[in-house]
């Protein structure tokens, strides 16, 4: 005990405590507001501490006294806000994303007016082909067969078939396929594609040597074409399944048909089917269908006639 008397921090604290009490006493006697003041701002840090320790034991308290089933409701309900929040981000980065593709695709809007774009993402692929990819929308969308599909860059492919919330693109690289319609030299059922500068019209087709190239090929050019190395390729619009001027691709070389006189060009398209992820669908657009042959998809030819 003597220590503690004699410890230098008692000292202290016995001195702060007569100077308090003694400007408790001259207060008292004088009235004095600077002292109370003084006294006011020593003392509020301790009242603060102890409203808080109050407040958290009354919580607590409250908290204690709630049932278990409250506390469950309340968990559920939260639960339930959590997923709602979740559900409206990913709507938010849905449309995010649906709003920067169109934004993409805006000079091909602006220049074709007419045509009506659903964006759609690819969901599923053959990793052994690049003959078809599933697509995330489908008639539910307004996508219908034949509809054209795109991207920014290019022509893709077209749709072969479609349900409610999917449907499956025939691509460029499909031996099946042919821009336009049936192949041969037919304007009417469509040679489908032109090489832009020089207006030389053909079909595009391919064939498995070709596609394994990544290549297509502008057939059907008679022996004095202009067409050269270089030389862009578009959709000249017959045949009804594309409409006019869509990017195909660029001719890299010129070559003989092996069995007749004619030449075609070897086109490298725009497009690099392996790695697309995001495509627009063209569903509506002028001239649309209107030289389909009868009972046959427009985008589709025999395999022997795509060899």
């Amino acid at each position: 005990m003597r220590e503690i008397v004699h410890a230098r921090s008692f000292k202290v604290l016995l001195a702060v405590v007569l100077v308090l009490l003694g400007m408790l006493i001259f207060t008292a006697g004088t009235g004095s507001s600077i002292t109370a003041s003084m006294l006011s701002v020593l003392s509020t840090p301790m009242q603060r501490v102890s409203t808080l320790v109050t407040n958290n034991a009354a919580a607590a308290a409250e908290d204690i006294g709630r049932s278990k089933e409250d506390l469950q409701a309340e968990n559920e309900e939260l639960k339930k806000q959590i997923a709602e929040l979740t559900t409206q981000l990913v709507d938010y980065y849905d449309l995010k994303k649906e709003n920067a593709q169109l934004y993409k695709y805006l000079d091909m809007k602006e220049q074709n007016p007419e045509f009506t774009l659903v964006s759609a993402a690819v969901i599923g692929r053959d990793p052994n082909s690049l003959n078809t990819f599933k697509i995330d929308k489908g008639t539910a969308a307004g996508v219908s067969v034949n509809d054209p599909v795109v991207t920014e860059s290019g022509v893709v492919g077209w749709v072969s078939s479609a349900n409610a919330i999917s449907a499956e693109v025939t691509t460029l690289l499909s031996p099946d396929t042919k821009i336009g319609g049936r192949s041969g030299a037919d304007t009417e059922n469509g040679t489908g594609a032109v090489d832009k500068a020089t207006g030389d019209a053909g079909v595009i087709s391919t064939n498995v040597k070709l596609a394994d190239r990544g290549l297509v090929k502008l057939g059907f050019l008679t022996a004095d074409t202009t067409a050269k190395e270089g030389d862009i390729v578009v959709t000249s619009g017959l045949g009804g399944i594309y409409p006019p001027n869509l990017k195909i691709g660029r001719i890299t070389s010129l070559q003989h048909e092996e069995y007749d006189v004619s030449l075609y060009a070897e086109v490298e398209p725009f497009v690099d089917i392996s790695q697309v992820k995001d495509v627009m669908v063209i569903t509506s657009f002028l001239g649309q269908g209107e030289s389909l042959a009868s009972g046959e998809p427009a985008g589709a030819s025999s395999p022997e006639e795509g060899q």
